[in-house]
């Protein structure tokens, strides 16, 4: 059998092995659903808001409910009025719930609970139009010179810059897609250093070792739970896409920032898993019990949380000079390049020279993972030190 007949062996064994284990099944359906299910939910809050009631009691002036509703048209509103004979009529019905608020004639709003800010503008602005109507009409002004005291002229404004109606949704989106591309290397490589530990621990390695190398088994295991990572990656990034497609914003096409964002994470997730499950396999190689793989499984998580956390910085400010750094600088830059090149135009050359770099330093780990887990992977018993571990890979 050929290696690479080999090493494809290995990994379809490691795919299949975890992607039938009753975990993995579970937690990808109950993600995908709570996601799907978002997607009604969210669609529903960024609707159009329901009519707000408003109860009004005694005459507030000739136009008052006109100039409420385009008082309300400015916030998107829609506002319904029900007349009222009394305070009490109108606190029954705040109790109910059949109304929002009660204006009095006296010129005093009720609330149930919390006032509306937005509902208190709206009907403070109308009752200032009926006043100031009926005092322009007491003046005897014309209605230009009305016009020009209620409505004096804007002053001029314009901007260096159109604001972007994109920007904060792409930045949301990229926050998401930090926390999934670093849950997502965390999750898959301990997947690989549990599968390595597990092996080694009840001997299947040495039965393992009579027919092939140990650097395709490295090779194998990472391919093959990296392929099932992958395929969730896949799956949940369809999800969410197809979640956001749901959702309508005007001016804002969320579903092509979504799958943007998504093609970005799944391209790096590849970069990262690379470099992070060959750490995670060769931690696995140096110990034989669970304990001790809580303490060596630190390391690899000690590497990711600077980048992850200037990953959420770069979500919000890009251009950060630590943040640019940290895009460049592996194996941080895994986390917080992707978010930075969604959320802001990054240079071309910055975005190679990422990624050249981080290709060469998953090529220097895979080459010391590789020697190291040929020396400790076949050592059962105490922890093993990486210097003896390098030593005895050279017998």
């Amino acid at each position: 059998m050929s290696s690479v007949r080999q090493i494809w062996e290995i990994a379809r064994r490691d795919f299949l092995q975890r992607a039938k284990s009753r975990v993995f099944l579970i937690s990808t359906l109950a993600i995908v659903f709570i996601v799907l299910s978002l997607g009604p939910l969210l669609a529903t809050a960024t609707g159009a808001d329901p009519p707000q009631q408003i109860g009004v009691i005694g005459d507030q002036g000739a136009g008052f409910e006109e100039a409420a509703r385009g008082a309300a048209a400015g916030f998107d509103l829609e506002v319904q009025f029900t007349r009222l004979a009394s305070v009490a009529d109108g606190e029954a019905a705040l109790e109910n719930g059949d109304l929002r608020v009660v204006l009095t004639a006296d010129r005093e709003l009720i609330w149930r609970g919390e006032p509306s800010q937005v509902l208190t503008a709206v009907l403070s602005s109308a009752v200032y139009t009926v006043e100031s109507n009926a005092t322009i009409a007491e003046l005897g002004l014309t209605p230009e010179e009305a016009a020009s005291l209620l409505s004096p002229d804007p002053l001029a404004s314009r901007s260096l810059e159109e604001p972007d109606p994109e920007a904060e949704p792409r930045r949301i989106t990229a926050m998401v897609g930090s926390i999934l591309l670093y849950a997502a290397i965390l999750m898959f490589g301990q997947f690989v250093m549990l599968g390595v530990l597990e092996e080694k621990s009840n001997r299947v390695v040495e039965v393992v070792l009579s027919r092939v190398q140990p650097h395709q088994i490295l090779i194998g295991k990472v391919l093959g739970i990296g392929l099932l990572g992958l395929a969730q990656l896949v799956i949940l990034s369809a999800s969410v896409v197809f979640m956001l497609n749901l959702i309508n914003i005007n001016g804002v096409n969320l579903a092509g920032i979504g799958l943007g964002m998504f093609a970005w994470i799944v391209f790096w997730f590849i970069l990262g898993y690379a470099f992070f499950s060959v750490l995670y396999a060769t931690m696995g190689a140096l110990v034989s019990r669970q304990e001790d793989a809580q303490s060596v499984g630190f390391i690899p998580v000690l590497l990711m949380l600077p980048g992850y956390f200037f990953s959420l910085i770069a979500a919000s400010d890009p251009e950060v000079l630590t943040v640019r750094l940290f895009s460049l600088i592996p194996p941080m830059s895994t986390m917080v390049m992707p978010i930075r090149a969604s959320v802001t135009e990054v240079p071309v050359w910055e975005i190679a020279l990422s990624i050249l770099l981080i290709v060469v330093a998953s090529y220097g780990m895979i080459r010391l993972g590789a020697r190291v887990y040929r020396g400790a992977v076949l050592q059962i018993g105490a922890k093993v030190r990486i210097r003896d571990a390098w030593r005895a890979a050279e017998q």
